[in-house]
């Protein structure tokens, strides 16, 4: 056992490298492939370069997505009207500054660094939900080898920055709730909880979702749904303290956690714009008129573009199918001029899903909600009884999940499943109920990716009693048992349910190998091509 104590530390940083270094080769390998300008990048490449110039987008001559030689720098000076915030171009042009304009390293680096990063931010969330290596860098792997986030961390567009500041802006709100457990263990059992407005980590999970709404602003989304979800498990957590007083304090709450992230969030937005605000002659600036008054009639311009866009595309993409990824979005395709080993030949781009890790993904958000549910009827049953003051789960929490506001649900599990949940539905749900055009795309999901691979990676180490979770279910009457209905293994069945995800996690390897060269433009034979296309809509 000592010798196993000894050992663990260093495999788990070597664990964590591994993943890391998996995910870095798959997005970085071969990256200025294809050598010309994919999809939306001929918008969002062509206007970081003159952006980097100018302090705002400008125009080019014309739609070529050649950026071989002099085309690279051949905007003008006119402003272009740019329908998106500034943020994710500047982070675009940092690439372009380290390897020029002239290749798709110059374009694409800065998001397949994001990407990496993200994977890294995803293996740190599943740490502190789970206390498991295991867990973390099961979820780490996933994300490595997800298809749709492969892609989006290869080309020069802007959702792959979206999903980094969203996965980071739920990485400081779980921290801020572990923060504010401690607190609350700390508290008095006879004594309200307080109103708290010492909350670092929620002024920096707000930055986060500042500069996500600066990508996009379906960044947006997040940040309310997360300020929902603590409000929420404030009120629960109030509750079960018997407060006499527990929705008025936790109005209080709620408002000092608006008041908290609100400005944060929108000063970081507002910075994003500071090329804007300081160079003259960007889009929508008029002589003599304010740069407030100019900058809130551009929004007005921004916000009724994209409402009324409607030009239909022919991989256009229902949100209702993004789960599934039935019509991923086609970026390049390229028939002619390419070799390979076969007479005929194809080079593609396509965020193709990896099947087991979206797919699997869904069905382990669904066993999720159900978990949620269990451990909401189980806190009328006997786990209320075991509850501590402040809404923890008794001597048999697992550690690290955080107790008292952190869950206002009677298992700390549950409260990370209804975190991840959170995420996922908030880059969904939304476009589903809002969505009123035709041109959205199913390359917008990667935003999902992240709690997808967390909800997977948590799904699997309960089934295979890894992490705290794993180790609480084992306990005879313990929080896992009666919470979530889970029973203690015998030793035979554990190792075949590990056995079993293990092959699985192989498998998600091998498919990720498999759909890698549809996924980075390698030129393979059209019968290989077509070999990928495993539903109708994947073509």
């Amino acid at each position: 056992m000592r010798a196993w104590t000894r050992w663990a530390a260093p495999l788990a940083v070597l664990a964590v490298l591994a993943v890391l270094a998996l995910a870095a080769l798959l997005r970085f390998w071969a990256l200025g492939r294809p050598g010309t300008l994919v999809f939306d990048e001929i918008y969002y490449v062509r206007d970081a370069i003159s952006q980097l110039a100018h302090g705002f987008p400008t125009v080019w001559p014309d739609d070529d997505p050649s950026m071989a030689g002099a085309r690279a720098t051949a905007f003008g000076a006119e402003a272009s009207n740019a329908v998106h915030p500034p943020l994710g171009k500047w982070l675009i042009g940092l690439g372009i500054l380290v390897f020029g304009p002239e290749s798709g390293w110059g374009w694409r680096s800065a998001a397949a660094l994001s990407g990496v990063a993200t994977v890294g931010i995803v293996m740190r969330l599943g740490w502190l939900m789970s206390r498991s290596m295991v867990v973390a860098c099961t979820a780490g792997l996933l994300l490595a080898v997800d298809g749709v986030h492969v892609v989006l961390s290869r080309v020069g567009l802007l959702d792959g920055f979206l999903a980094t500041a969203i996965a980071l802006g739920a990485l400081f709100v779980w921290r801020d709730q572990l923060a504010l457990a401690a607190r609350a263990e700390r508290c008095a059992p006879d004594r309200p909880l307080p109103v708290w407005w010492g909350r670092p980590w929620l002024l920096a999970a707000a930055a986060a979702f500042g500069a996500a709404a600066a990508i996009k602003w379906s960044g947006l989304y997040p940040l309310a749904c997360f300020l929902i979800l603590v409000t929420v498990r404030d009120l629960l957590a109030r509750l079960r303290r018997r407060d006499p007083r527990a929705v008025l304090r936790a109005v209080g709450q709620a408002a000092a956690s608006a008041a908290l992230a609100l400005p944060t969030a929108a000063l970081v937005y507002l910075a994003s714009w500071a090329g804007w605000i300081i160079a003259p002659g960007g889009w929508a600036r008029e002589a003599g008129v304010p740069w407030p008054v100019s900058l809130l009639a551009y929004h007005r311009e921004m916000l009724g573009w994209h409402s009324t866009l409607s030009a239909p595309h022919p991989y256009q993409s229902h949100p209702l199918s993004w789960p599934l990824a039935l019509r991923p979005t086609a970026m390049y395709e390229q028939r002619s001029g390419i070799e390979c080993a076969a007479a005929d030949c194809v080079a593609a781009v396509s965020p193709l899903p990896n099947p087991l890790v979206t797919w699997g993904g869904v069905i382990a958000l669904g066993v999720l909600v159900w978990l949620i549910v269990r451990a909401l009827r189980g806190a009328s049953g006997p786990a209320a009884r075991h509850a501590v003051p402040g809404g923890g789960s008794g001597a048999g929490a697992a550690p690290g999940f955080g107790g008292g506001i952190a869950t206002a649900l009677p298992l700390p599990f549950a409260t990370a499943a209804a975190f991840v949940v959170t995420g996922y539905l908030s880059g969904w749900l939304p476009w589903v109920a809002t969505v009123s055009r035709s041109a959205v795309f199913q390359f917008y999901a990667v935003v999902l990716t992240p709690f997808s691979a967390l909800a997977l990676a948590l799904v699997l180490g309960v089934l295979c009693r890894v992490g705290a979770l794993g180790r609480a279910a084992e306990l005879p009457g313990g929080p896992g048992a009666q919470g979530l209905g889970l029973r203690p293994l015998d030793a035979a069945e554990l190792l075949g349910r590990r056995g079993a995800a293990a092959v699985f996690l192989a498998l998600a390897v091998a498919l990720g190998v498999f759909f890698f060269p549809l996924w980075s433009g390698m030129p393979v034979p059209e019968g290989f091509w077509r070999a990928h296309l495993w539903l109708p809509g994947w073509d």
